[in-house]
C-alpha cells in the first residue's frame, strides 16, 4: 500500500501535515510526501510545481483569484499533483492544509474517482465560503451569504463567500471520501455543516506529541538558557495578528498590577508587544524550531493560547506535556483539547479584562499552577501521546486502502450541474492572450459554482500545465547541448595540447 501525504510544505507543522508520517513507511506501508515548498533533504518528499515556469503561474494564478475574489478555483497544482509519478502509484492520497496547497476544489471529483481520499480538516476553512476562522459567526451554517468580514486570512475585495460555499457544497455532495478531526470540537462542527451532510465516514483522531520530548531540560536551566532568575515569574505565548488573540493579551498585561517581577517569552511575530515593553522585559524569539521551543516552555510558569480561532492547539498540548498550566478563551476547540476548565483555565472568550484576572491568579497562586500543570500532564498521556496517533493513522489507511471505493455515482451526478457563463470564455480567452489591461470588474459576477464554469477552467489550468512541461523539456534539451559543446570544447582543447 502506497499513501501520498499532500501539503504546502514540509518541515513547519511537520507533526501534523504528514512528513513525520514518513517515519512510519513499513513492509506494508510506504509513505511519500509532495509539497509546493521543500525545506528538508529528504528524499520522500518531492516538489509538485517541478520548475520555475510552473512557480511563476502558480504566483500568476493566486494574483489572478486575489482579483477575482475567489480561491482555490484557478490551479496549476492539480494538474501538476495529478501528473506525478508518486501520485499515480498511491493508493491513498492524504490531504493536510488543502487551502495553503492552492489545490483546486473542482479536482478533488476527479482525484476521488481515481484514488481513495483522506482530508484532515486542520481548521474550518471547508465549512466557509472564505474564512479559515469564522469568530463566532453562524453564516457557514446557512450558505455564508452577506459576509460582512472579508479582511481575515484570505482576504476578498468583493463578497464572493455564498458562491464559494455553494460550490464546495455541490463538490462534497458529489464525493465520498473519507474526513479526519482531531477535536471534539471539529467533529461538532461537521456535525452541524450543510457541506458535509452528505459525509458518513468521519474519523475523530486527535493529534499526538513525543510527550517525552519537551521534559528533558529543567526550569533552573530553561530559565538559564534566557538569563532569567528562577524566582522571576514567565509568561510565554505566541504573538500573531491573526487568530492568536495577542490584542487581548497586550491589554490584559496593560491592566495587570502585580507584587512580582514579570517576564513574557514570545515567538512568532516580533514587536506585537513593544507598548508593554517599559512594564515587563520582553524576550521576542521570532520563529523557533523544536530545541528552542523546549527551553521557551520549560522556562514559563503559565502558557498563554487565548486564540480566537483554533481547530487543536498543537502548542497547548506541548505546553501541557511540559505540566505547565495554559489559559484559553472559551470559544474554540481550545476548551475541549484542555479539558478546560478543569485542566485548562477557561476565559470569556475576548474579554481582556477576564484574561488578565486568570493570569494574576495564577501568578499569584504557585500551588494552582502545579496543581494544572500535573493535570495537564496526565491528560497528554492518557490523549495526545504519538505512538497512539501513530497508530490510528496507520490503521486509518489500512481501512481506507481496502474499503470499496464508492465513487461510482460521480459521472452520473456531473450531469446534473449543465449551466453556461459566457463571462468565463471571454476571460479565459482574454487570460490565453495574456492580456494585460483585464478589466476584473467585469467578471465579479462569474458563477464559479457551476460546474460547466470549473470544467472550462480546470481544462484551461491542464493547458497551462502541459506548456510549462514542454518548456521545461526544452530547457532541458538546452542544457544537454550546452554540455556536450562544452564536452567537445574540452576535448578539442586537449587535442591540441596534445599535438603540441
Amino acid at each position: 500500500m502506497k499513501v501520498l501525504e499532500v501539503n504546502n510544505i514540509d518541515l513547519p507543522g511537520r507533526r501534523f501535515n504528514g512528513y513525520d508520517f514518513l517515519d512510519l513507511s513499513n513492509d506494508n506501508v510506504d509513505i511519500e510526501q509532495c509539497v509546493i515548498i521543500k525545506l528538508s533533504k529528504n528524499q520522500k518528499v518531492r516538489k509538485i510545481l517541478k520548475n520555475s515556469s510552473q512557480e511563476k503561474i502558480y504566483n500568476d494564478f493566486c494574483d489572478l483569484e486575489s482579483k477575482l475574489s475567489i480561491n482555490n478555483v484557478f490551479s496549476i497544482t492539480s494538474p501538476a499533483l495529478i501528473d506525478m509519478r508518486e501520485y499515480k502509484k498511491c493508493d491513498i492520497v492524504h490531504f493536510h492544509m488543502f487551502h495553503n496547497t492552492k489545490l483546486s476544489l473542482y479536482s478533488l471529483i476527479e482525484i476521488s474517482k481515481q484514488k481513495k481520499v483522506i482530508i484532515t480538516l486542520h481548521d474550518p476553512w471547508f465549512f466557509t465560503g472564505r474564512c479559515v476562522h469564522f469568530y463566532g459567526c453562524n453564516k457557514w451554517k446557512n450558505g455564508c451569504r452577506n459576509c460582512k468580514n472579508l479582511n481575515t486570512l484570505f482576504p476578498f475585495e468583493y463578497d464572493n463567500c455564498s458562491k464559494l460555499w455553494e460550490l464546495k457544497k455541490k463538490v462534497f455532495d458529489t464525493i465520498n471520501i473519507d474526513i479526519v478531526v482531531t477535536s471534539d470540537w471539529m467533529l461538532n462542527l461537521v456535525k452541524n455543516s450543510p457541506i458535509f451532510e452528505k459525509q458518513k465516514k468521519i474519523h475523530l483522531i486527535p493529534f499526538g506529541i513525543n510527550i517525552n520530548k519537551f521534559t528533558t531540560i529543567s526550569v533552573s536551566e530553561a530559565k538559564k538558557h534566557y538569563n532569567i532568575l528562577n524566582d522571576e515569574l514567565v509568561l510565554f505565548l505566541r504573538t500573531q495578528t491573526e487568530f492568536k488573540g495577542t490584542e487581548y493579551v497586550l491589554e490584559a498585561l496593560n491592566k495587570l498590577e502585580i507584587n512580582k517581577k514579570v517576564t513574557i517569552i514570545t515567538c512568532d511575530q516580533k514587536g506585537l508587544l513593544n507598548d508593554i515593553a517599559n512594564k515587563y522585559r520582553i524576550i521576542d524569539l521570532g520563529y523557533i524550531d523544536d530545541d528552542e521551543m523546549k527551553y521557551a516552555l520549560n522556562a514559563c510558569d503559565i502558557f498563554l493560547m487565548p486564540s480566537k480561532g483554533e481547530s487543536f492547539g498543537m502548542m497547548a498540548v506541548e505546553a501541557m506535556s511540559c505540566s505547565k498550566p495554559v489559559i484559553v478563551f472559551d470559544n474554540t476547540a481550545l476548551p475541549y483539547v484542555t479539558d478546560a476548565p478543569n485542566c485548562g483555565f477557561l476565559v470569556k472568550d475576548r474579554d481582556s479584562q477576564d484574561l488578565m484576572n486568570a493570569i494574576k491568579h495564577l501568578l499569584e497562586n504557585e500551588s494552582e499552577r502545579i496543581r494544572r500543570g500535573k493535570l495537564g500532564r496526565k491528560l497528554c498521556e492518557k490523549r495526545y501521546d504519538e505512538s497512539t496517533y501513530n497508530k490510528n493513522i496507520m490503521e486509518l489507511y489500512e481501512k481506507v486502502a481496502y474499503s470499496k471505493n464508492d465513487n461510482s455515482h460521480i459521472q452520473e451526478n456531473m450531469s446534473d450541474f449543465k449551466t453556461k457563463d459566457n463571462k468565463i470564455d471571454i476571460l479565459l480567452k482574454e487570460l490565453e492572450t495574456r492580456h494585460e489591461n483585464i478589466e476584473y470588474d467585469k467578471y465579479r459576477t462569474i458563477n464559479f459554482n457551476k460546474f460547466y464554469v470549473l470544467k472550462k477552467i480546470d481544462l484551461y489550468c491542464k493547458n497551462k500545465y502541459k506548456q510549462t512541461k514542454k518548456q521545461n523539456k526544452r530547457n532541458t534539451i538546452k542544457k544537454i547541448y550546452s554540455k556536450i559543446k562544452k564536452i567537445l570544447k574540452i576535448r578539442r582543447t586537449n587535442a591540441r595540447i596534445k599535438m603540441v
